[in-house]
Parts: structure tokens; sequence; C-alpha cells
């Protein structure tokens, strides 16, 4: 008859190949754990928020070194998101104004803007940073200019 112990030493060794490719992935996605998870209002595309950044729809989103703040706000109609980071400079808001674009828009903020944790969409091109919902501190707009080749290019 055999015994117990030589039948859980003989599983630990055919199984341990396969215990240390899982050990190893685990320790790779450490960096990669998600914070949070955002769906946009039309439920087509997710935000991810990781320790290293944002992840759009599995696509990295990089506006430089710094730490998430709060929560990752979509526009209503899906198509942009804005949230603010912390960054070595300080707190800056980032905009991503369409979701297909490479870079997103940075703005550094004031030194009072400290304490200010939500952002909110106020229009197409313009957000509000502020302690409250819709009470914003400071206002942010921009245009987007879109540039087409010219007649016969």
């Amino acid at each position: 008859m055999k015994r117990p112990g030589a039948l859980a030493l003989m599983a630990m060794v055919l199984c341990a190949p396969a215990m240390g490719a899982w050990a190893r992935s685990s320790r790779i996605d450490e960096g990669l754990k998600i914070k949070e998870v955002r769906a946009s209002p039309d439920g087509r595309h997710q935000a991810r928020v990781t320790l290293r950044g944002l992840q759009v729809d599995g696509r990295s989103i990089s506006s430089g070194p710094g730490l998430i703040l709060g929560h990752v706000t979509w526009r209503r109609d899906s198509r942009a998101l804005a949230y603010l980071q912390r960054s070595p400079q300080g707190l800056q808001l980032v905009v991503l104004p369409r979701l297909d674009s490479d870079s997103p828009l940075t703005w550094l903020l004031p030194s009072h803007a400290d304490g200010l944790t939500k952002v909110f969409w106020i229009g197409r091109s313009r957000i509000g940073v502020g302690a409250r919902e819709l009470v914003p501190r400071l206002v942010v707009s921009w245009r987007t200019v879109v540039r087409t080749p010219p007649a016969g290019w």
C-alpha cells in the first residue's frame, strides 16, 4: 500500500512547473492591478485604472508619470473622458477628447486646486473641477481643430 505522503509529493513534483509559471505571471501582473473599471454610459467602452495608469478598451493612455485620483469621468455621449492625476509637477486635469486620439490634453491646475476631487462635464469641450459635483471652482475649455487636406492633395 502506498503512503498518502508519497502521492502528495508526486503531485507537487508534477505540478511544480505549472505552479512556478503561475507565480511568475502573478508577480508580473502586480503592476497591472486594476484599481477601478468604469464602463462608458453606452456600455461599449471600458476605462481601467491600474497602478501604472489608464487603459481605454485595452489601449494604454499615457499622460506622463503620476497617480490617478478619484474616478474617471465619461462624457455623456461616451466619446471622451477626463480625470485628475497627481504628477511630479502638481495636480493635473487630463482629458482624452476623442477615444481614438493618441495623446490626451493636460492642464496643470493651480496650487489652490489641491482639495478639488470631482471632475464633471459641462459641455462637449468644457469640464468643471470642484469639491462637489456641479459646483465648479475651476472650468477648463478647449477647441478641437480638425485639419483636412487641401483640395487636390
